[in-house]
């Protein structure tokens, strides 16, 4: 092993024991000191509790039935066909997965004042169009168009094409984005918590219930547990289902033109703009009414965020800001040198996949175990303020490694080499030639960890306090609380916030 890899290796110690402490000690501790059988088997055979979990599994599998018959139409127009605007409909589409879930429930409270089941299954919808787009989007592409013409100059009609040609190329990018949506809805908080309130109960909310305005930390466990295993679970079928399929890599091929009857009807561009609309409603209505004010347009909840009108509920707007903002600086800076840390150039490391644990692990389990962790002396941290940014850097980390060990694996050997012959020291390639390559994927782990820091709900619902709150959890209590003008200064906040996320995100995505 050369001192470079010597040097790479020691240095992977810090991200470990980073994780280490910050998501495996309290997660393993909550399930070792609380999980007990009987537990688990009384969540399941208790009546109420069997409804929560009964109403998760359904309004998941709703969910990911309405994802998939939004996002595949859009899919299949924008990958599929030179659709006018397909540049503007992928990024529309896009927008709303990169906005703070709350954010989201939010825009679909300000369509459907009344919230319930149905706000839930759109905003999930709204959300997670995105990932179906991004995962199916590109092997649709590699789809032979040639096959397809060959099919129908044998007669065979659109959906019987469809069926022995298209679909096993794209079965496994499908039934991979199904078990990921799947998981998203299925662990969904903010979105539940913002347009459920009190009458709809899932496992995700339930645990917070039970652990934190029940104090029944066995029960909460138990739940997250089962949903946990749930969730393990579906993802699983989804790598499964991509490592037994046998379809050939292709080339991405090149949208097709639309033909002179296309053009006439036009479809592949309904499809995309409808779908467009679908998505990105709440987003607009959410800036439209956070200027509407009984009836009439006025900046009254714009003012009220700034004018002290919000403290008598709790709420100190530009101290929430600031906050928000600080978290979100800390927050992309630990999580773009931890990924540093841990992104190797030529495998796939023990640090880097423990890195990606995060995703299966629900936020709301992880805030379970750090307050059950992190409540007695000397580790009596979970009062610290300085412990919620360390936690936001936790779950941006898999996104952080993702971005910058593509970064890292794309770079050729050349400049290293020829840095190495001219006498280098590996400090010095690393200084002069490797940070600067990675420069733009740094700058967009960045962005991406800032903009998660910004949306973050879950583990900071169990964590946060009046001092440290943060623009999520002043927005669902602004949406939690009667009357008009606190309810448009929610909107005027959401709307602030969706700017803020946008911009971060857009100058990370412009500098990679």
């Amino acid at each position: 092993m050369t001192s470079a890899a010597h040097v790479r290796a020691r240095l992977q110690v810090v991200p470990l024991a980073f994780i280490g402490v910050f998501f495996v000690w309290p997660v393993a501790h909550v399930v070792v000191r609380f999980v007990r059988w009987e537990d688990i088997t009384r969540v399941l055979t208790d009546d109420s509790l069997r409804g929560v979990a009964w109403f998760t599994l359904w309004q998941a599998l709703v969910s990911t039935a309405l994802t998939l018959a939004v996002g595949l139409p859009v899919t299949w127009a924008i990958s599929r066909w030179a659709v006018p605007g397909a540049g503007v409909v992928r990024g529309l589409v896009t927008a709303p997965f990169l906005m703070p879930a709350v954010v989201v429930a939010t825009g679909v409270a300000a369509v459907i004042p009344g919230r319930g089941t149905p706000a839930i299954l759109w905003a999930h919808t709204v959300f997670n169009v995105a990932v179906v787009l991004h995962l199916v989007g590109p092997r649709w592409r590699m789809v032979d168009q040639s096959m397809e013409d060959a099919a129908a100059d044998l007669s065979a009609g659109p959906w019987r094409t469809f069926a022995l040609v298209v679909w096993p190329q794209i079965r496994s990018a499908v039934m991979n984005a199904t078990t990921v949506v799947f998981s998203f809805c299925f662990s969904s908080f903010a979105v539940v918590s913002i347009l459920g309130g009190a009458s709809i109960r899932t496992m995700e909310t339930e645990v917070f219930t039970q652990a934190v305005r029940l104090g029944d930390t066995r029960t909460a466990t138990a739940l997250a547990i089962v949903q946990t295993v749930v969730v393990v679970l579906a993802l699983r079928l989804g790598q499964r289902t991509a490592m037994t399929d046998g379809g050939q890599v292709r080339e991405l091929a090149p949208p097709r033109p639309l033909s002179s009857r296309q053009r006439f009807v036009r479809l592949p561009l309904i499809v995309a703009w409808v779908g467009t609309a679908v998505v990105i409603s709440p987003l607009v209505t959410v800036a439209a009414r956070s200027v509407r004010y009984s009836g009439s347009w006025t900046f009254s909840g714009w003012r009220a965020l700034f004018d002290g009108s919000l403290e008598r509920v709790g709420v100190d707007t530009p101290n929430v800001l600031v906050t928000s903002m600080g978290f979100a600086v800390v927050t992309a800076v630990l999580a773009t040198v931890l990924a540093l840390l841990t992104a190797h150039r030529d495998k796939v490391t023990f640090v880097e996949r423990m890195s990606l644990a995060p995703l299966v692990i629900s936020a709301v389990t992880l805030g379970l175990g750090l307050i059950v962790t992190f409540d007695r002396s000397p580790w009596d941290w979970r009062g610290q303020t300085w412990l919620l940014p360390v936690i936001h850097a936790v779950i941006a980390l898999p996104l952080a490694v993702r971005t910058i060990a593509a970064a890292l694996r794309g770079l050729g050997m050349e400049l290293f080499d020829a840095a190495a012959d001219l006498g280098a020291t590996p400090l010095k390639i690393w200084w002069k030639v490797e940070l600067p390559l990675l420069r733009p994927a740094m700058v967009q782990a960045a962005g991406i960890s800032a903009a998660v820091s910004l949306g973050e709900f879950g583990a900071t619902s169990f964590l946060t306090r009046n001092d440290s709150m943060t623009v999520p959890i002043a927005i669902g209590q602004l949406m939690g609380r009667p009357g008009t003008l606190l309810q448009q200064s929610a909107f005027a906040l959401a709307a602030l916030t969706a700017g803020a996320t946008a911009l971060i995100v857009g100058v990370g995505n412009r500098h990679s």
